[in-house]
């Protein structure tokens, strides 16, 4: 089992699931916005030096941008509808033969809540996004978002989800949808979620020191270690591994491209509520790295993959920003 494959299982085995980050999908109704908070993102900037492809010695450039975030329409109301996105773009540039120049994926999806009376919560979330290498070139990159999720407390700190899930981009059985479930404890120094398909860990287990898990199915993974040198910065470890499937131009959906790369990195983090405005606050994270086990395959999901390119390592500039507005 090729090593990133293999960590993502570990993790699956120790924290068995959630993304921290709210996408278009189940979990950008959760978890509930901070208070008077009306919007969140993130910004995820990967910048690679120049390296190549192992297959006939070609050069490449990678970068890697993934934007997600999600914004209320009214701050002071807890059930209000949410609108999020994603936009992902990943550019090999124009002189890596038998690699795609880019690839990029698009959505935009609502989330309608709607409160019972005995504290649970149905929401609905739809929307649709675009996939492909050539952007827009082609209407079968078009695909589909759903989810029908229920909430319900079990006492002041536990959460029970329910879901049934569709994503026509996902890279797991993208043509059905998929049932989810999670538990989530909300504490002050633990937090965490089981459940599939994701998995999250928050563990603030020092004064300084915290670590952060999160576990997406089937090979996406993020492990992050902080250690807190003040008020406003910190030092932050990361290991990640990044799977993305994505339509392609003229192909039929059964035969589609896929990235995978796993990142460690070492950085800075500064951390200011108020370094723009009174009601913005701003979290950045400047780090270098080195990227390896990076590959492309094709087929139709994580199921059946055939590799056709693989990517030499090499070190990296990453740029991380987190906003709330």
């Amino acid at each position: 089992m090729p090593l990133p494959r293999a960590a993502a299982a570990i993790l699956l085995i120790l924290i068995p699931v959630t993304s921290s980050f709210a996408q278009t999908n189940e979990q950008m109704s959760r978890p509930t916005f901070p208070e008077k908070v009306w919007g969140e993102t993130t910004d995820d900037l990967m910048f690679g030096d120049r390296g190549n492809v192992k297959d006939n010695d070609s050069p490449y450039n990678l970068f890697m941008w993934d934007s997600i975030g999600r914004f209320r329409l009214d701050s002071k109301d807890p059930n209000s509808t949410n609108i999020g996105y994603r936009y992902l773009t990943i550019d090999f540039g124009d002189n890596a033969e038998g690699v795609p120049d880019q690839l990029d994926e698009v959505s935009v999806a609502a989330t309608v809540h709607f409160p019972q009376s005995d504290g649970t919560r149905f929401s609905l979330l739809f929307g649709a996004g675009y996939s492909g290498d050539n952007p827009y070139a082609d209407p079968g990159g078009v695909f589909g978002i759903g989810s029908l999720i229920y909430q319900r407390p079990l006492n002041d700190r536990d959460t029970l989800y329910l879901s049934l899930d569709y994503n026509g981009v996902g890279p797991l059985f993208p043509d059905v949808p998929l049932p989810g479930i999670a538990w989530a404890r909300r504490g002050q120094q633990l937090s965490w979620e089981i459940g599939f398909p994701h998995d999250a860990l928050h563990w603030q287990f020092a004064p300084e020191w915290s670590l952060d898990v999160n576990y997406r199915v089937p090979f996406t993974a993020d492990v992050a270690v902080s250690y807190q040198l003040s008020d406003s910065f910190s030092l932050v470890g990361r290991y990640a591994n990044v799977f993305n499937g994505f339509r392609l131009d003229d192909e039929p959906a059964e035969n589609r491209a896929f990235f995978e790369v796993s990142r460690v990195e070492i950085g800075i983090r500064y951390v200011n509520p108020h370094l723009v405005f009174d009601w913005a606050y701003v979290d950045a994270t400047l780090s270098v790295g080195y990227a390896f086990n990076q590959e492309l395959s094709s087929g139709f999901d994580a199921r059946d993959l055939d590799d056709f390119a693989q990517l030499s390592d090499e070190p990296y500039i990453g740029f991380m920003l987190r906003s709330r507005f």
